[in-house]
């Protein structure tokens, strides 16, 4: 008998290659697993606190094992998910997802507090260069008489200057109540800004009222809605107001600016890094 005879028989050697045949035969079946690296999900300590902290925060109460077990299981299903979801493209065309991370890339990139301090110097500068906005307008407080211009008999004008009349010759303090005609309009107006008249009464008729004397009926002036007869009550004349004055009001402004300055700078700095090819513009066809 052979060498090789000896060693084919040897009840060791069969179990051997037995066990070879069945690991390569498990590693053929498993092949695919282990060809692939398996994505990795670290649950920190970190994260268990925070998932603590906000069941703390809606429950007032510590969550139990149990619950914090589920919190635990809860995340990590969320997180293969989304792992998942981005694995298929699934945030691509999502415009809601393309929203929520341009808002948490902006937040990433807003400009620290340090960069939005100003000293009083740098706010005056902003101050008087925007002078418009701060501007405290004009304010008028006053009375009128509503005229319908669409009222049966006479004409509007005709009955406007009849009511001057019985309105001039009235006592400051004498209630009139059949003077006029009913409207949904304010019959007094307390001290308001110019632009809160622009908006009940319209723009022409807030601008005539700059020029009315003071405890005095005047008009007839004309609105959107018909003839008032005013009497000006008082006036405080627009004026542009010192620093100190509005010191809080001109900061935030200031910071707002700077905030969108700083942010339009860094998507400046952003777009330069792409290309951008837009549709061709279409032809407009000559004219005839």
């Amino acid at each position: 008998m052979t060498v090789l005879s000896k060693i084919i028989r040897e009840p060791l050697i069969h179990f051997v290659l037995i066990g070879a045949a069945v690991f390569g035969l498990y590693a053929l079946m498993a092949g695919d697993d282990h060809d692939e690296t398996r994505d990795r999900i670290v649950v920190t300590e970190g994260r268990v606190q925070q998932l603590t902290q906000v069941f703390e925060r809606t429950w007032q109460r510590p969550p139990t094992a149990e619950e914090l077990r589920g919190l635990v299981d809860t995340y990590i299903k969320e997180e293969v998910h989304y792992r998942e979801a981005l694995k298929l493209g699934l945030d691509r065309d999502d415009t809601l997802v393309r929203r929520r991370m341009q808002q948490k890339l902006e937040f990433l990139t807003e400009p620290n507090d340090e960069r939005l301090q100003a000293d009083d110097a740098t706010l005056q500068t902003y101050l008087e260069a925007h002078k418009a906005t701060f501007r405290v307008e004009l304010k008028i407080a006053f009375d009128q008489v509503f005229l319908n211009p669409d009222k049966p008999g006479e004409a509007a004008p005709v009955r406007a200057r009849k009511v001057l009349e019985v309105l001039k010759a009235s006592e400051p303090g004498d209630v009139l109540a059949d003077v006029g005609d009913p409207t949904l309009l304010q019959g007094s107006m307390k001290l308001s800004p110019l632009s809160l008249v622009v908006r009940n009464f319209g723009e022409s008729f807030a601008a005539n009222l700059t020029d009315l004397p003071e405890n005095e009926w005047a008009g007839p002036i004309e609105s959107p809605y018909g003839l008032h007869l005013v009497r000006i009550i008082a006036r405080v004349d627009g004026y542009d107001p010192a620093l100190a004055e509005i010191r809080d009001v001109v900061k935030q402004k200031w910071r707002a600016d700077k905030r969108d300055a700083f942010q339009d700078q860094a998507y400046d700095h952003l777009l330069s890094k792409y290309e951008v090819v837009l549709p061709a513009a279409p032809e407009t066809e000559a004219a005839p």
